[in-house]
């Protein structure tokens, strides 16, 4: 009985966890967009300017 309740504790922690860890990776995806669209606008601008 008490392997069940530790089980039962551990895989809510787990889960709980696995939540954290999913919104932490979305975070970081959302930052990694925005660093992309910067290093794409600024290789846009410098191109523009190269040839001007």
């Amino acid at each position: 009985m008490k392997t069940e309740n530790n089980d039962v504790v551990e895989f809510k922690k787990l889960t709980t966890e696995l939540s954290n860890m999913r919104r932490e990776l979305d975070d970081v995806k959302e930052v990694l967009k925005g660093l992309i669209q910067v290093i794409m606008s600024r290789e846009e601008n410098v191109d523009g300017e190269e040839y001007n």
